[in-house]
């Protein structure tokens, strides 16, 4: 949504009585949403698709392909409820291939941090039947605020709220741009043509549970008509630390 006021209209002319038009904006979270256009108070922050920029000495096998990299020092500051780096780029790397979609836990490359300080060249994929890279277009970063779907933790944890939640639909009062216009989401609620991946756990889990750092949506190229759902993951612990080497990747998949 983009005002809680907006919200409160649309609901209200719907018929949905205040108490539950409260309690869906009391669920409701920060997101930087990163789409084509800067319409709506949108900046510049980064860039869809295209060749990663990474420093001389690394390596890219091209298993995953690049599907954004992110400006933080262009995004809006201190705009999420969660921490991202003050500067240098964070770079999202997603499977577009498998259509059975994939968990991928611990493996340290599907988010990459490069400082700014650091010196980087654009590198190409180290194997030769890597997938075409992603047509690159600019990104523009604005915030808005998100309402989880009726299959969130954050809905599903109380009774009440969950009836709520149903009855008076409250998370189709939000009239936000359709979830297919934007590249890539920063932080807020899981949006899963499934579950929802794991997110919202509790923050007494080990290491403070997990929490969503971003979401897109890609064509994939080798399944004509298939889209990949990649869900970038990160316990809170490791974010705080800004170890991105232990985000994990969860993909889903939809015809």
């Amino acid at each position: 949504m983009d005002s809680s006021d907006a919200y409160r209209d649309e609901a209200r002319r719907n018929g949905v009585p205040e108490h539950a038009i409260d309690l869906a904006l009391s669920l409701a979270r920060p997101q930087i949403e990163l789409s084509p256009s800067g319409e709506g108070g949108g900046v510049l922050a980064g860039r869809y698709g295209g060749l990663p920029s990474l420093p001389p000495d690394s390596t890219w096998d091209g298993y995953l392909d690049l599907v954004a990299s992110v400006d933080c020092a262009a995004l809006p500051r201190d705009a999420l409820d969660i921490p991202l780096p003050r500067d240098g780029h964070l770079l999202f790397f997603a499977d577009r291939c498998d259509i059975d979609g994939a968990v991928l836990i611990g493996r340290g490359n599907s988010v990459v941090h490069v400082p700014a300080e650091a010196a980087t060249v654009e590198k190409a994929p180290d194997r030769e039947d890597a997938s075409p890279a992603i047509d690159p277009h600019l990104l523009y970063a604005r915030t808005v605020r998100c309402l989880p779907t009726s299959a969130d933790d954050a809905v599903l944890g109380d009774v009440e709220t969950a009836r709520l939640y149903m009855e008076y639909e409250l998370e189709h009062q939000d009239r936000r741009r359709e979830i297919d216009e934007i590249d890539l989401f920063l932080g807020g609620y899981a949006y899963s043509p499934q579950d929802p991946p794991i997110t919202g756990s509790s923050p007494d889990d080990e290491k403070g549970g997990w929490v969503l750092l971003a979401q897109a949506q890609l064509d994939m190229p080798d399944n004509p008509g298939f889209t990949a759902c990649p869900f970038w993951i990160i316990q809170r612990d490791e974010l705080a630390a800004m170890n991105f080497e232990a985000a994990g990747l969860v993909t889903l998949t939809y015809h």
